[in-house]
């Protein structure tokens, strides 16, 4: 059947039922190209799955591959996410699908529909026969937008791509038994084949929620060791701040002291002593990595990264310009800083002399941070932080944090140097 074969009611119905799944996609992924691109492609996408597929044989091999095929390479192809995840949603929607006719044959399944030529129906009996399907399906797609928006599955791309598995391998069983309903249609198998949809929703959802929460324990365990190292540097910096006040209370006594001797060196045209006993007062005075900023509890910490990355070779040069009280969680700012360092730091702790860039200020309403450092032109094969993590895990904390304070984050490789910019926005509602 071709689309001159279409009723109005017919055409309007495909337009609103494929119309309702690419909106749950075009909600869950951002785009690969302009929005206007975008809708081109969508729009071109859509004749085609309503043209093309009505032109093969109903029901046949080839038109399920087409369609099948079709859809999930311009899913691929539109939206900007890993694959895998994107397989996924894509699998779960063509799941929803079965299941909606299989919905709509338990409701109404007239002879013409088993046949294949709905457009046969009285324009009452389109109504009754695609109504029902319409209503249910946009159902379905809405309240799984509304699961796949509120529930984030931080998951690496082989494990995005084995669940792919599973939602695949139970499309194929319902195709299957949605044949067997087409050709020998009774009450009891339909009612069956209902429960056997449900299950496997159930299925999937209790799958994957269950998968979301190992992954969110083993994220929360990293997070809860660099809050705990966190406190450990507020410790060690707030002993360093008292050292180094009782220094320069002593200082202030001897300064007159200090002020005669290097007075008495210049008199006496001893312009060399007097420079080396300036600089080893200056050596003993204060630490130049206290006090970059005014927010204590993000001093106390990248006072300890700092010391840690010197101490393992690389240098930080800090430039953070942080007043105190802002919209931002301290937490969230030890998150931050913490993932973007030690990124940084990672990256280039096998180049000798690596020194990484920190920045950090406020500017027309939002805090922007970032961070540049070296990259080597062979990268070894890192090993995972914690063992239950998946690597790239501080990527995807700093996309949360960006995606929460509704800012960005860009990151970007140019003639060897690697540069992250977070942008966080201050002024939310």
């Amino acid at each position: 059947m071709s689309l001159s074969h279409l009723s109005p009611i017919q055409l309007i119905f495909d337009i609103l039922y494929c119309g309702s799944w690419i909106l749950v996609m075009n909600f869950t992924y951002p785009y690969r190209f302009s929005r206007r691109v975008t809708y081109l492609l969508e729009i071109v996408w859509l004749i085609l799955c309503i043209v093309v597929p009505r032109s093969l044989p109903f029901m046949s091999s080839i038109r399920t591959i087409f369609s099948i095929s079709l859809f999930f390479s311009v899913c691929i192809l539109v939206f900007d996410a890993p694959w895998p995840r994107v397989l996924f949603n894509s699998a779960m929607i063509l799941l929803l699908m079965i299941t909606n006719e299989i919905i709509g044959a338990a409701l109404y399944y007239p002879p013409e529909a088993l046949a294949g030529t709905p457009e046969l129906l009285s324009p009452k009996g389109q109504i009754l026969f695609l109504g029902p399907n319409l209503v249910t399906g946009v159902v379905l797609f809405s309240l799984y937008g509304l699961l796949i928006n509120r529930v984030k599955f931080d998951l690496s791309r082989r494990d995005w791509f084995l669940f792919c598995v599973f939602p695949a391998s139970q499309y194929l069983l319902m195709f299957g038994w949605l044949d067997a309903i087409r050709t020998a249609a009774d009450e009891s198998r339909v009612i069956f084949f209902i429960i056997a949809i449900a299950a496997s929703v159930l299925a999937d959802t209790g799958l994957f929620l269950s998968v979301r929460h190992i992954a969110q324990r083993a994220q929360l365990k990293a997070e809860n060791a660099q809050l705990a190292r966190q406190v450990e540097a507020q410790e060690k910096h707030y002993a360093d701040l008292t050292a180094q006040y009782e220094s320069i209370r002593r200082m202030r006594h001897d300064i007159a002291n200090h002020l005669d001797t290097m007075q008495a060196l210049l008199e006496n045209s001893r312009s060399g002593e007097a420079a080396a006993y300036l600089s080893e007062l200056k050596a003993g005075a204060y630490d130049s990595t206290l006090g970059i900023c005014e927010n204590p509890i993000i001093d106390a910490f990248l006072h300890n990264k700092i010391e840690s990355a010197g101490a393992a070779g690389v240098e930080i040069r800090a430039r953070v310009s942080l007043s105190a009280g802002l919209p931002v969680s301290n937490v969230d700012l030890v998150r931050a800083f913490g993932n973007l360092l030690d990124n940084a730091v990672e990256a280039c702790a096998d180049i000798a002399g690596a020194c990484v860039s920190l920045r950090c200020a406020q500017l027309s309403g939002c805090l922007v941070i970032c961070t540049e450092n070296p990259v080597s032109h062979a990268p070894a094969e890192k090993q995972r932080r914690i063992p239950e993590l998946e690597r790239g895990v501080g990527s995807r904390v700093l996309k949360d944090l960006a995606e929460k304070y509704n800012g960005s984050l860009k990151q970007e490789q140019k003639d060897g140097i690697f540069r992250a910019e977070l942008i966080l926005n201050l002024n939310q509602s």
